[in-house]
């Protein structure tokens, strides 16, 4: 089954506990409505077609990996966490292609750790001289976006 999010609209400033966003829901290649939160801390809301997202919501707790809360104990992943996860994930390689543009990324091969130098239009003259300052470095710009965005997103970790 494919779930994607499209036309996202994300609101930072209303951004408070939770993220506020709006996005189209789609479950293979079909709209079944909208979801959304409202960016104060409850859960995700959902409008449109409810026996589609009870059908879906039932599929991701039977096929989607457990993940685990403040307790040890394994959690099903149901629509709603499925959904935020496709929004971090979003939000995410927004980030990063915004960082690129200014930015040569690179993950030192010591530490794991992502690190950025502002390349400031030299970015051939900038990449070199990080090859050269740390060899073994991977760098993420002209790597293939999802190669990149899976060392960004590990290099952020905390």
């Amino acid at each position: 089954m494919k779930i994607d999010l499209k036309s996202i609209q994300h609101s930072v400033f209303a951004s408070q506990e939770t993220n506020c966003y709006t996005a189209n829901l789609y479950v293979d290649g079909r709209k079944i409505g909208t979801v959304g939160n409202d960016g104060h801390g409850g859960c995700d809301y959902f409008h449109g077609d409810q026996a589609a997202y009870a059908a879906v919501d039932t599929w991701c707790r039977a096929n989607l990996p457990k993940w685990t809360g403040f307790k040890a104990d394994p959690i099903d992943t149901d629509l709603e966490h499925h959904c935020g996860t496709l929004f971090d994930d979003w939000l995410a390689a927004r980030h990063l292609r915004s960082t690129l543009r200014t930015n040569v990324l690179f993950v030192k091969s010591d530490d794991g750790r992502l690190y950025q130098v502002r390349h400031r239009g030299k970015i051939e003259a900038t990449i070199s001289a990080v090859a050269c300052q740390h060899p073994g470095a991977n760098i993420l710009n002209g790597q293939p976006f999802d190669a990149a965005l899976a060392l960004y997103r590990a290099g952020t970790a905390p």
